[in-house]
């Protein structure tokens, strides 16, 4: 059993298992999170296809709707800062495919990005002409507060150690630095609905928790439990909320697109259903 990714906890239980994933939620901070061991090596091989093949797809979902959001999730980033900085740096952890890097240039930053995988991060390279590191953060080394931004755009649910990987985060930005993360929401409306379904056919109808709950997403975030890891590792949280996602980025049938699409429609009026977690917090 391994404890609670987010706080560490060893108070969790076993909630479900689809597909062979088992997971658990912890009781003390809501986190929940797949229970299976990593390291950098097999992490590493989770992700070895991609950009050659396997989840190209996902990367190349980018359209002018998913670029629109980008820029509304930078220039936020940008307001936030301090307004006496002059060149502002900017590293995006898990660039992909450098789609983010690409409006952060268009915005002014000086970007940069990481990524493990080496056929996406010659991707991003050859399209955004960044400096693009390979490897894990917490073994690149980086100056301590030399950025003014760091963003991680559908990357912390793929940590191992979502903790380490924020302290790494709060140590390389400068003092009034602003961290972007968004992730999927585990309140969403439309995993409270899949959830349901399955426990009502007593796990048989499984096709929808197959598609929210798969061996790539180590975590599932909650508010709570996003916004307590924030502040334990220093941060000071501007601001967190719920959005439905681009459907772009996935891919769905017309069936499971219409049914995303209703739900997302039905959980507008609610402020904390919405598919992703959006939280922008501050290194004070």
């Amino acid at each position: 059993m391994t404890n609670c990714r987010a706080c560490g906890s060893q108070n969790t239980a076993l909630w479900f298992v689809v597909e062979g994933c088992r997971v658990r939620r912890c009781a003390e901070c809501t986190h929940v999170y797949l229970d299976a061991e990593h390291d950098a090596s097999s992490i590493r091989a989770i992700y070895s296809g991609y950009g050659n093949g396997g989840q190209s797809q996902y990367f190349a979902g980018i359209d002018s709707q998913v670029e629109a959001n980008l820029d509304r999730y930078l220039r936020q980033c940008r307001d936030a800062l301090p307004g006496n900085r002059t060149e502002l740096r900017l590293l995006d952890i898990g660039c992909g495919n450098g789609a983010l890097l690409k409006q952060a240039q268009r915005l002014g930053f000086h970007a940069s990005g990481i990524e493990i995988s080496a056929s996406l991060a010659a991707v991003a390279r050859n399209r955004t002409q960044c400096e693009v590191h390979e490897g894990f953060l917490c073994e690149l080394g980086l100056p301590e507060s030399s950025f003014d931004v760091v963003t991680m755009y559908d990357l912390i649910e793929h940590a191992a150690n979502p903790r380490q990987d924020l302290e790494h985060a709060f140590r390389i930005l400068r003092p009034g630095g602003v961290l972007f993360a968004l992730t999927p929401n585990d309140r969403a409306l439309l995993r409270r609905i899949s959830r349901a379904l399955f426990t009502a056919s007593l796990h048989s109808f499984s096709e929808p928790m197959r598609r929210l709950y798969y061996p790539d997403h180590l975590s599932y975030f909650t508010a709570q439990s996003l916004s307590q890891l924030l502040a334990s590792t220093g941060f000071e949280l501007i601001s967190l909320q719920s959005v439905n996602q681009e459907l772009s980025r996935v891919q769905l049938s017309a069936v499971e697109r219409l049914t995303a699409r209703a739900a997302f429609w039905a959980s507008r009026p609610f402020s904390k259903l919405g598919g992703k977690l959006v939280a922008y917090a501050r290194r004070p």
